[in-house]
């Protein structure tokens, strides 16, 4: 029977070592052959590298549990300019030093400086949109890249389709996944419908934007459908045309009207539905994208996400269907959702929780930001808020979120303030503490670790006014988050665990102690925010009295182990601006008594179902005779768990 080898199969010469058999043809020829073709691109350089065709690059691989993963977030134009060739593209938008414009980061600058992203501890990179935008409207320009002119090309001045599958291939052999964000609710800023424009009068009101750089109007079908004075263009009801949005209490304001001029897509039409389908199907086929950030997912209505995801159009069937042809049997979607509660309040969590389970509970997105527990941790640990505007949100979010752990989580990013714009460095560090002990898929926005201060600051010499890279692997922050990363990677508990509130401090700052649960695995985690020592007396710890916590991590240094009393509690002093972590003894907990938090439903007051606690699991009681001696099937039981 013909084989790849030819009609004869291989010849006993190709064997690497002949007479050893199928042995040698199952393990040892595919290891050198791997060997032969790494050898080859070394000696080669890096032109022929770059000159690898899409079949010889490592774009598909297989979907990771995601609540293990660990975010960075960069920048493509902030980050790092690996081509200086595609900067200027000769439509005057790119000035190095002035930050409205482009300053000249691209995809082979990130592909260059992956090491020094793992490094921190990241195992997934997450780059804003590469597609091809509208440069430049007549007042702004568009280096961020949500201002789509096409959804399907990538931008000449982030590089080539080549260069983007370059970045994936370099991703994924380093064990590492892409994040791309994405837009569904608007293309660029190409026209305006005037203020008081009565309805269907548009036509009347419509103004284009004469300043439009490269072009006046998306270039993609049927986007380009984008002029409500013809009658066609009309009819395709491709665009909401409306004014832009002045109040963003109404929701159909929200859901129709230009958000910031941004010309809104109609995603209640089929035919703008499927053709967002077809164009985010094009980069996880093409380049081997793992997972998508959703830009601006509120301004679209929850149900247009179970027909991106799950439509079962042949022609353009939902993204997950695509995405598991690929071998991804678990694509992750997060959408933003700038929603930040008061203290004490859920109503803008709730409205996340919309996004990401309909009112039947079907399934929408995979996952949101969580943009309150990022307000309540900015308030407790940058403005002295107390310690109880985060105990609660935690107590809050485990009853909220079924799927709290798929849900991002953040201390700062391109759409809100730096956190050392309001913080100091301890307070900074305090809060990735709590990232990394908290559920939810930690985020590293780029430059945090480097001390940034200031929104959305080049990385390379190129773009500063001191002329000097920012790439210091032994800067004090980029080492206290590789420690941070390390931590929760070390700890299934900090990853898969669910949190309970032991203490806090209703007045002011103070204490916040809280247990993380995750089968027989135990953490606690205590901060003090205040500038003085603070003794927590008789801290509940829900154990058996004799176990024994060893010390994990401290912000300053190892804390000591301590052991719970006879009371089942402990007696902890906190030092000043402090943060604290222990774990339960691996010994003692074959004795822990099963746990189980409160949890129930905001919305119903009903006990979720087993599906939505899956991070919970509970071991039966067995006697401690029958336990003796069995060590070594508690410790497989918990690897299977973790």
């Amino acid at each position: 029977m013909a084989s790849k080898f030819g009609q004869g199969g291989r010849a006993h010469g190709d064997r690497p070592y002949p007479g050893r058999g199928e042995r040698a043809d199952r393990v040892v020829w595919p290891v050198l052959r791997r060997w032969r073709a790494c050898l080859t691109l070394l000696l080669a350089g890096p032109a022929v590298l770059s000159a690898q065709p899409a079949q010889n690059l490592r774009l598909h691989v297989p979907s990771p549990d995601w609540r293990d993963q660990i975010i960075y977030f960069a920048l493509t134009d902030r980050f790092a300019d690996g081509n200086p060739g595609n900067n200027d593209q000769g439509a005057g938008v790119y000035k190095p030093g002035r930050l409205a414009y482009y300053q000249g980061g691209d995809l082979q600058g990130l592909r260059q400086r992956l090491g020094y992203v793992q490094g921190l501890g990241a195992t997934a990179l997450w780059i804003t949109p590469p597609v091809l935008n509208q440069w430049w409207d007549g007042h702004y320009s568009s280096y961020h890249g949500y201002w789509a002119q096409d959804f399907t090309k990538v931008d000449p001045h982030v590089g080539t389709l080549q260069d983007y599958r370059l970045l994936s291939d370099a991703l994924h052999r380093r064990g590492m996944y892409l994040v791309q964000d994405i837009v569904v609710n608007h293309t660029g800023n190409y026209f305006y419908i005037k203020p008081g424009a009565p309805a269907g009068q548009e036509a009347q009101h419509w103004v284009p934007h004469p300043g439009s750089r490269p072009t006046s109007a998306p270039t993609q079908k049927p986007f380009d459908m984008n002029d409500v004075r013809r009658a066609e263009h009309r009819a395709a009801g491709i665009y909401h045309w409306t004014t832009d949005v002045t109040n963003y209490q109404d929701p159909h304001q929200l859901l129709n009207y230009q958000m910031a001029g941004l010309d809104d897509l109609n995603t209640e039409n089929p035919v703008v539905r499927r053709v967002l389908r077809q164009s985010y199907a094009h980069w996880i086929k093409e380049v081997g994208v793992d997972a998508y950030r959703v830009d601006t997912a509120f301004y679209v209505p929850p149900d247009y996400f179970a027909d991106l995801l799950y439509a079962k159009d042949p022609k353009a069937p939902g993204l997950m269907q695509v995405a598991r042809q690929t071998g991804r049997r678990d694509f992750f979607l997060f959408g933003e959702g700038f929603a930040i509660d008061k203290p004490y309040q859920d109503s803008e969590a709730q409205r996340i929780e919309r996004y990401m389970s309909g009112p039947k509970g079907e399934a929408l997105l995979p996952g949101m930001l969580n943009f309150p527990l990022y307000g309540s941790g900015s308030e407790v640990f940058g403005r002295g808020a107390p310690t109880a505007v985060l105990g609660d949100r935690i107590t809050r979010m485990v009853k909220m979120h079924p799927r709290l752990h798929w849900m991002p989580s953040f201390v700062d990013n391109h759409d809100v303030d730096r956190a050392l714009a309001g913080t100091s460095v301890r307070g900074l560090e305090q809060h990735l503490l709590a990232l990394m002990t908290l559920p939810g898929i930690p985020v590293l926005y780029y430059g945090t670790e480097q001390g940034f201060a200031q929104p959305r600051t080049p990385m390379f010499a190129a773009a500063r006014p001191d002329g000097k890279d920012q790439f210091d692997t032994a800067h004090p922050l980029y080492q206290r988050i590789a420690g941070l990363t390390a931590l929760r990677k070390a700890h299934s508990v900090l990853r898969r665990g669910v949190p309970t509130v032991l203490t806090q401090q209703a007045n002011g700052p103070g204490a916040l102690v809280y247990k993380m649960v995750h089968g027989a695995d135990v953490a606690v985690v205590a901060f003090n925010t205040a500038p003085y020592p603070v003794l927590v007396d008789s801290l509940a710890l829900g154990l058996p009295a004799g176990q024994r916590l060893e010390a994990l991590y401290g912000l300053d240094g190892m804390p000591a182990s301590f052991t719970v009393n006879a009371q089942g509690q402990a007696h902890l002093t906190l030092p000043p601006h402090s943060g604290l972590v222990w774990r339960l003894v691996p010994g003692a907990r074959q004795e822990l008594r099963p746990w189980r938090p409160a949890r129930v439903r905001a919305s119903t007051g009903k006990r979720p179902c087993a599906r939505s606690a899956a991070p919970l699991r509970c071991r039966a009681k067995v006697p401690a005779q029958s336990r003796a001696g069995c060590g070594w099937w508690m410790a497989i039981s918990r690897r299977l768990k973790a």
